[in-house]
């Protein structure tokens, strides 16, 4: 067979056929007299419901393949293409371009190995306008997997991977990249299928020769197909869950992979883009913000990125630059094509879809990665072997909330000054650790108590003060005997009860009697007998609103607050100032109350860039909302309002505009409404935009609604952009 012969056979058809054999032959062993375990029934269904986070772009329908290869599936006839596109929406997030393309031819043609070096890295001029324009309506792909639209998930992993996997063999990586990207990732079995089989990829076991690392070997880290790191295709699956799994387990957040061509692109009107692509870099180019955000907490190094692009992450410089392109190259290739660790990007067509994708979400949590650092002493101090205590996951609360990195910081020096202050003082132990959490509505109280339950992973409970009644007083008495138990002065052993934290809000409504049998009143259980407790390991956010006007007082005099103004005298004559108004007789509370008190963190109004940042993610959760599919069906499934792809040109412009709507009174809620109302009017310009009724015709097509900013009106307006099959998406 010619090779001319072999590249024309379409691998998508292959891979439908070969999958549907090997089910064939899993159904006849199951029939078979002879077997002796029940059979196991074929799974129907997808297995889960619809996740939003769980979403894929449209894959290469073809590859390449060797002479010897061909001839052994020659014999297959070839299947009808698939028009069911349905599943290849993408439901939750963008797809790595902000304009789409609805002329793009979808059959691939793979290229051929002497043509990847024509228009590498090296040899690309820095800005091209022409060949840039050229290649924005191109989707990232990665090579071997199979459309997603083509993987049948009734069929199970084990049969999917019942051939020898053999990372030589084309069918092999096929097989197996494609299940890693498409399989369920809440499915039990697919994952330890998977992780069986991973061995098979990693150099100097199952098929390769190559010599072994030095380092002990790590199947999540070492693994490779086709010379690409497995959690690349990990990601590409757009599903966090699945790359949360291989960084636990090992892998790196640096991985490179020298992908051949970056782009789904055909041979006869598009050269190859070959980039050897940090894992970083290709998350971004998919803008996937969480996944960007998932990365960059195990350890994604930054610098990756060029500052020209996310510097500064408001707006970017590359923003500020000339239109001549001459000026452009210039500034490119000394911030570019001079750094080691950006050179990757150097070509023109890569740092287009780069800006374009580096979205502000993404750009400011790359600004938090590079400014909050965290020391090997501050981790040392975080993990105690006596007390079995981990705070660790603490340091990533920068991700979490929006600004206030004073509240940050003082939380987690407060929690690790604890462990070090029982070890000396043993009598420590029988109090919690207690936060008076005060500021503003909407300012991030809230969502301090929620990610620190997340990241710490430890039960929690809530009261509110107005409601407070004696269920509540039994409901935490037995809460703390189930998570601390009972505790005798005898016990020595500092791992005694475990983690748990407790919510107190509007700790000034509550009343006296209250408090003091909360705080300074022997603890009883339900039956009244006094008990001893070991409850350092709790942790009480205590929240309230009566430093309001003090807090913001403080913020209009020496705003912006600096890192210098809040460990130098202004910061210290706020925490004096709040520890005395807080103990003093007029509150309500008492000196009583204060002394519990470990520490007092304020939050503050938010300034101008956070508040961007808010009007954005805002938005992008809007962005996610509409993109969900259509569905026509009379319960609660039912949605009309859907597959809109919202495009944000300039996103800057949009949050500056969305941002005019905060009020330090309430916060981002001020945020949130704007973006409820610039909801309404998609809905009213969806409601005009044609007479007929939502229809299945619509449920497969993908609509542009393009936002742009009106300057004079001070207005967002929407317009209809593209119309795209879903498969195109």
């Amino acid at each position: 067979m010619s090779n001319e012969s072999s590249k024309s056979i379409n691998w998508d058809q292959l891979s439908i056929r070969w999958g549907q054999a090997l089910a064939k032959k899993g159904r006849e062993r199951e029939l078979s007299p002879t077997k002796q375990s029940s059979p196991e029934p074929l799974n129907t269904t997808s297995g889960t419901p619809y996740n939003p986070r769980d979403h894929r772009v449209t894959l290469p329908n073809q590859i390449s393949i060797d002479e010897n290869d061909a001839q052994s599936v020659v014999s297959l006839e070839p299947l009808p293409r698939s028009n069911d596109s349905s599943t290849e929406i993408l439901e939750g997030r963008s797809p790595a371009r902000t304009s789409l393309d609805s002329s793009k031819p979808d059959i691939f043609t793979p290229e051929s190995s002497e043509n990847l070096s024509s228009h590498g890295q090296e040899g690309s001029s820095i800005w091209d306008e022409d060949r840039i324009s050229k290649y924005q309506g191109l989707r990232i792909k990665l090579p071997e997997v199979i459309l997603h639209r083509h993987y049948d998930r009734r069929i199970p992993v084990h049969i999917w991977l019942a051939s020898t996997l053999s990372p030589e063999c084309p069918m092999g990586r096929a097989m197996f990249a494609s299940v890693i990207a498409h399989r369920d990732s809440y499915d039990l079995k697919a994952t330890q299928a998977v992780t069986r089989h991973l061995s098979n990829f990693v150099p100097n076991t199952g098929h390769t020769e190559l010599q072994s690392t030095k380092a002990p070997q790590n199947i999540y880290r070492d693994s490779k197909i086709g010379g690409i790191p497995t959690i690349f295709y990990a990601v590409y699956s757009r599903n966090e869950r699945k790359i949360h799994t291989w960084l636990k387990e090992g892998a790196d957040p640096n991985s490179i992979a020298p992908l051949k061509n970056l782009f789904d692109s055909k041979l006869g009107a598009y050269e190859p883009v070959p980039v050897e692509i940090p894992i970083l870099g290709f998350a971004i180019l998919l803008e996937e913000p969480w996944i960007v955000r998932l990365l960059l907490t195990f350890g994604a190094n930054p610098s990756v990125i060029p500052d020209i692009l996310r510097l500064p992450y408001t707006k970017p410089a590359i923003y500020y630059l000339s239109k001549s392109p001459e000026a452009i190259t210039k500034e490119l290739a000394e911030n570019i094509s001079q750094n080691e660790a950006t050179k990757w990007c150097a070509d023109a067509v890569v740092i287009d879809h780069l800006k374009r994708t580096a979205n502000l979400f993404i750009r400011y949590d790359l600004h938090r990665a590079d400014t909050f650092k965290i020391t090997a002493r501050q981790r040392q101090f975080a993990q105690n072997p006596q007390f079995k205590t981990d705070y660790t996951p603490l340091f990533k609360l920068h991700f979490d909330i929006i600004g206030q990195d004073f509240a940050i910081k003082k939380i987690i020096q407060e929690m690790l000054r604890r462990p070090n202050e029982i070890n000396q003082m043993p009598y420590q132990r029988m109090r919690p650790t207690v936060f008076l959490l005060a500021g503003p509505s909407g300012h991030g109280k809230s969502e301090m108590v929620s990610h620190m339950t997340n990241r710490l992973y430890i039960p929690s409970c809530r009261f509110d003060g107005p409601d407070w009644n004696l269920s509540d007083q039994v409901a935490l008495n037995k809460y703390l005997d189930e998570q601390t138990g009972p505790g005798t002065l005898r016990i020595s052993n500092g791992a005694a009860g475990e983690r748990c934290m407790i919510v107190l809000e509007n700790i000034e409504k509550m009343s006296s009697q209250v408090r003091d049998s909360l705080f300074y009143k022997p603890i009883t259980n339900n039956n009244g007998a006094i008990v001893n407790r070991y409850l350092f390991k709790t942790i009480w956010l205590v929240t309230t609103n009566i430093l309001n006007p003090m807090i913001l007082s403080f913020y209009q005099e020496h705003q912006p607050l600096t890192p210098d103004k809040m460990t130098g005298k202004e910061g210290r004559a706020l925490m004096s100032q709040m520890k005395k108004f807080i103990s003093s007789d007029t509150t309500g509370l008492g000196p009583l109350f204060a002394n519990h008190i470990d520490s007092i963190i304020p939050f503050f109004p938010f300034a101008r860039d956070d508040q961007l940042v808010i009007a954005h993610r805002a938005l992008w959760d809007l962005r996610s909302d509409l993109l969900r599919p259509i569905n026509l069906s009379n319960d609660r499934k039912r949605n009309l309002l859907g597959n809109i792809k919202l495009v944000l040109e300039k996103d800057y412009q949009h949050c500056q505009t969305i941002a005019k709507s905060y009020t330090p009174s309430e916060g981002a809620k001020s945020i949130k409404q704007a973006v409820a109302n610039l909801k309404k009017d998609i809905l009213y310009h969806f409601l005009e935009s044609s007479e007929d009724e939502v229809c299945e015709k619509d449920e497969q097509e993908v609509k542009e609604y393009i936002l742009t900013v009106e300057k004079e009106e001070d207005a967002i307006m929407v317009r209809t952009g593209n119309i795209i099959p879903k498969g195109e998406s």
